[in-house]
């Protein structure tokens, strides 16, 4: 095996630990019982809900990520997003099928 062969065997690796790491960041809640998708709509981030979206469409994961509930209040993003008067972000999630 070349170097060449050998560096882009690792950078395949790193590639894809990098990606299941970020996949488990989305499952992770923080202190406030939010899971990433759940900040996002709080806060407006509809750039960041589509790529949260788009990238678990494409691993057959979003209905889990739509359909994720806050751990205190139970909330969805969709129902999270309408309380605090997201119009853009409630938008934006109609926009996917489940």
């Amino acid at each position: 095996m070349t170097t060449l062969h050998s560096a882009r065997k690792s950078a395949a690796s790193h590639h894809d630990i990098t990606n299941d790491d970020a996949t488990k960041a989305l499952r992770i809640y923080d202190d406030n019982g939010y899971l990433p998708i759940h900040k996002a709509a709080f806060h407006g981030h509809e750039a960041t809900i589509k790529n949260i979206l788009d990238d678990a469409q494409q691993r057959d994961e979003l209905e889990e990520q739509l359909e994720a509930r806050t751990e205190k209040t139970e909330f969805t993003p969709l129902l999270l997003a309408v309380t605090v008067g997201r119009l853009e972000i409630i938008a934006s999630l109609l926009k996917y099928p489940v």
